[in-house]
């Protein structure tokens, strides 16, 4: 079984910033194709959680949202530090196996690719 970890803003629904506001937040477009699938990895089993930067102030329309929208998931976590310049990646670095994937629009089969990745020098 998997945890996905999953972002909201540009991910479940069109991306929103922060500063766009709750009024803007709550009509926000869905993503209904990938709501579908991880929907979907909810039902299989895997645990999903929500991880975004908007903020504590944010959280009672997002639950709003994600609950009009049917979205199913176990976790949701706010505040996750924002990738504001001059930051330009999220590098996440635990002692459990991680897999990350860049978000490009839409979620299709996973498969194995060999990539050159960035680690730690033994």
């Amino acid at each position: 079984m998997k945890i996905f970890i999953i972002d909201i803003d540009g991910t479940i629904s069109e991306h929103i910033r922060n500063e766009d506001g709750i009024e803007r937040m709550r009509v926000a477009k869905p993503y209904l194709d990938v709501i579908k699938e991880t929907n979907k990895w909810y039902d299989e089993g895997h645990y999903i959680c929500f991880f975004t930067a908007r903020t504590t102030e944010h959280e009672k329309v997002t639950r709003e949202w994600l609950k009009e929208h049917g979205v199913l998931f176990h976790q949701l976590i706010m505040n996750k530090p924002r990738k504001l310049p001059p930051y330009t990646e999220y590098h996440f670095i635990d002692d459990a196996h991680v897999k990350a994937t860049t978000f490009k629009g839409k979620i299709t089969p996973f498969v194995m690719k060999k990539v050159e990745i960035e680690v730690f020098e033994e």
